[in-house]
């Protein structure tokens, strides 16, 4: 036991019967931590701890981002193609589409009635010929194939123009989902980003434990003991009790008070004798204190 002016301190060793087992147990945690037969306790795991990406997601996120980036081809078309039809384009009916089927409406007819027809109005003597030989009927006609193509373009060119027309109020709906794929092209190069980045993130923090882990290795082997010789000091109680003293100012007041009281009595209250009362009871209470 130890004893100072503001506490008393108790030790209590462990027993006798039981040293023995305390030094099989600190014997065990420091071959635990340092024998060489444990070291693969305090090895590094040697295999990958995260997986690499497989092709068909690095295919896939290429996929995506190559979408994002450039966009559909089939829905770019169709973006085209509702553009040009609300800016007008195809009213007036010059584009090469257009143009190639008005050149074979227009081309055939004209074929045939040459070959077929006006060859037969006197174009020869064996042919419904004429005595004079003049081909007046051959002449004649001359100009219906071209008065007929002239007036077949000029309907198509209307039928053209009205059908557009309609298309026009027509494409008016789906534009408005066309406009809506930039936005879906945006989002899509962006998801294919954080799906890489959240793989390439993992990656790094898996790379950061093994490289922490690496660090920590051998300091793994003193924490073993470390936590063995933290498991033994249970084993030794200490108990400290702090010693009450009072503080002596209230001694000497406390001293004062008994002192000048007694004094009172004994001199039937005179004042003097008050006061040597309180003068040692106050020297008396600082002493005790």
């Amino acid at each position: 036991m130890n004893k100072s002016n503001s506490s008393t301190t108790t030790m209590r060793n462990i027993p006798p019967y039981a040293e023995e087992y305390v030094k099989s147990y600190l014997d065990r945690g420091n071959e635990i931590a340092f024998n060489a037969i444990n070291d693969s306790f305090f090895t590094q795991y040697p295999e990958d701890t995260y997986a690499p990406l497989f092709q068909n997601e690095v295919d896939g996120i290429n996929a995506l981002a190559e979408r994002g980036r450039n966009g559909s081809g089939i829905i770019n078309k169709g973006k085209q193609v509702v553009s040009d039809i609300i800016d007008g384009d195809y009213l007036i009916g010059n584009k090469d589409e257009f143009q190639d089927m008005l050149t074979n409406a227009t081309t055939r007819p004209s074929n045939t009635f040459e070959s077929q027809i006006r060859s037969l109005l006197g174009g020869t003597l064996y042919n419904v010929g004429e005595i004079s030989n003049e081909n007046q009927a051959y002449n004649l006609t001359s100009a219906i194939a071209s008065r007929y193509n002239a007036r077949a373009a000029s309907a198509i060119y209307k039928t053209n123009y009205d059908m557009e027309r309609i298309n026009q109020d027509d494409v008016l709906r789906q534009n408005v989902e066309y406009a809506k794929e930039d936005v879906k092209d945006a989002e899509w190069l962006r998801m294919a980003g954080v799906y890489y980045r959240v793989w390439l993130q993992g990656s790094h923090e898996d790379s950061y434990r093994k490289w922490f882990e690496g660090q920590n290795l051998e300091v793994y082997r003193v924490e073993v003991l470390g936590n063995t010789i933290r498991a033994l000091v249970g084993t030794h109680s200490k108990k400290t009790t702090p010693i009450y003293r009072p503080n002596k100012a209230i001694g000497v007041i406390g001293g004062a008070i008994s002192g000048g009281a007694t004094g009172a009595m004994v001199t039937g209250g005179n004042p003097y004798g008050i006061a040597i009362g309180a003068v040692v009871g106050g020297v008396m209470g600082y002493l005790s204190s």
